[in-house]
């Protein structure tokens, strides 16, 4: 049996074996979907059981309805396919969370606007016309990890910012970090709100980040109220309004107006310290 499984084969002998007729076997060598096989001449070569296993598996792809450009993603993906006895390949869910992860990156570090599909195809390895398998638009991909692209934003900054004792310098540092280090959080707020009309998932999605925004910047209110830094306000409308300002505040920061970030934190850190100063007087 072990002999049988080893020997050589033509074409002729694959085609009979795999059912899969000798113009399919060329067109899949062409396309990368096959083992190249070895060849003593020009014009000879043999096959082996691996090519049949190979065609087998190809076929069994495509009956669970996957294309022939997505079980190539699939082999290139996976160097174990079809290898070591026949190993599974990575299927389509795992090709698709590889384009979220990197997705992830790309919109944390460049913002919506400024990343391209083809900044992420070529992180994964992903041919740009496959990625439409996939996702139908940047868009779409952008509503499946919007949540992961916040928390990858900010991953490591809020944990140093706790360590500040005082709420309204805590308060100062989150805006810093918005206005300074991650003006694409402002730019993905934007995307939120400019396009929830058109698709309703993005308002739910806006109404959720806001919500998780505004409830860290509404802990440090109550711990300012509880110090006695501000007089006691309506500490979820105050949270929002923040969560707005940050929203708004890059419309000052450009060439028309000429103020800078920490013009902005002055001002914001001297409202937030205001009130009391005041009924002191």
């Amino acid at each position: 049996m072990n002999n049988d499984e080893n020997r050589p084969l033509r074409i002729s002998d694959l085609e009979k074996i795999s059912g899969v007729g000798r113009s399919t076997i060329h067109y899949y060598l062409r396309e990368g979907l096959l083992s190249p096989p070895r060849r003593t001449g020009k014009t000879m070569a043999y096959y082996h059981a691996g090519h049949v296993e190979e065609l087998r598996r190809i076929r069994e792809l495509q009956e669970e309805g996957y294309p022939l450009t997505i079980i190539k993603e699939m082999r290139d993906g996976s160097r174990a396919w079809m290898e070591g006895g026949g190993q599974e390949v990575a299927p389509f869910a795992d090709r698709k969370l590889q384009i979220m992860d990197k997705a992830v990156e790309v919109f944390a570090r460049k913002g919506y606007h400024k990343a391209r599909i083809s900044d992420i195809t070529r992180a994964v390895g992903l041919g740009h016309s496959t990625f439409y398998l996939y996702f139908p638009s940047k868009k779409a991909l952008f509503i499946e990890c919007v949540d992961q692209v916040f928390q990858a934003m900010f991953s490591g900054v809020w944990e140093e910012i706790k360590h500040e004792k005082d709420p309204v310098k805590r308060m100062r540092m989150r805006a810093e970090v918005v206005l300074k280090s991650h003006p694409q959080f402002i730019d993905i707020l934007q995307v939120l709100h400019g396009t929830m009309e058109e698709d309703p998932r993005l308002e739910s999605k806006r109404r959720d980040i806001y919500a998780s925004v505004a409830k860290t910047v509404q802990r440090d209110i109550i711990k300012a109220m509880e110090e006695g830094i501000i007089k006691p306000i309506n500490t979820e409308i105050a949270s929002y309004m923040m969560v707005g300002w940050l929203e708004t505040a890059p419309l000052l920061l450009g060439p028309d107006k000429g103020y800078t970030a920490d013009d902005m934190l002055d001002t914001l850190e001297t409202m937030m310290s205001y009130t009391v100063k005041r009924s002191a007087t």
